[in-house]
């Protein structure tokens, strides 16, 4: 990933250092996914079904690209990916602090849909079509923790308790 940030064109360290320790904990977040998938199920087939089902529904329910539906909003909400792409785009993208700063949130977009006003930067663009606000990223990075130590302690009891060996 360091190789790939500067090479489109991020030069900023702090939001390198946000999104690393984003990213990690997503992949933190997902390998305690599939390891309590595997616990609470009696084979491998069924956990690798399961897993596959629950990655289905976090990226399709991600809300990004198209926006959820105001029937599903809920998992919306409880979906870790949300927090995870939330954090890492408003770092990235989403930083403006003045208007003669340098950073790619303050960039004009350029050939934008007409639907899309004429001068709008790319940091208004995220907030007003996705969300995404740079001041929620602690907000975001802490949620995001917080399913990590929720998933560790549902796999962790689902060691303890669940025994699928015949007797």
């Amino acid at each position: 990933m360091a190789i790939f940030y500067h090479l489109v064109g991020f030069t900023d360290a702090s939001a390198f250092l946000v999104v690393y320790l984003i990213l990690s904990a997503h992949v933190l977040l997902v390998s305690n996914l599939a390891e309590l998938a595997v616990y609470i199920s009696p084979n491998m087939e069924v956990a690798e079904i399961l897993g596959m089902v629950v990655n289905l529904i976090t990226f399709l329910f991600a809300g990004f690209s198209p926006p959820a539906a105001s029937g599903v909003k809920w998992i919306y909400h409880i979906n870790p990916l949300t927090y995870a792409l939330s954090a890492a785009s408003a770092s990235l993208f989403g930083d403006c602090p003045s208007d003669t700063s340098g950073s790619i949130g303050c960039t004009h977009m350029m050939n934008v849909l007409p639907s899309v006003p004429e001068d709008i930067t790319v940091k208004t663009y995220l907030k007003s079509n996705f969300g995404v606000k740079h001041d929620e990223i602690a907000r975001n990075s802490l949620i995001l923790v917080a399913f990590v130590v929720f998933f560790r302690i549902l796999t962790l009891l689902a060691m303890r308790f669940l025994n699928f060996q015949k007797k």
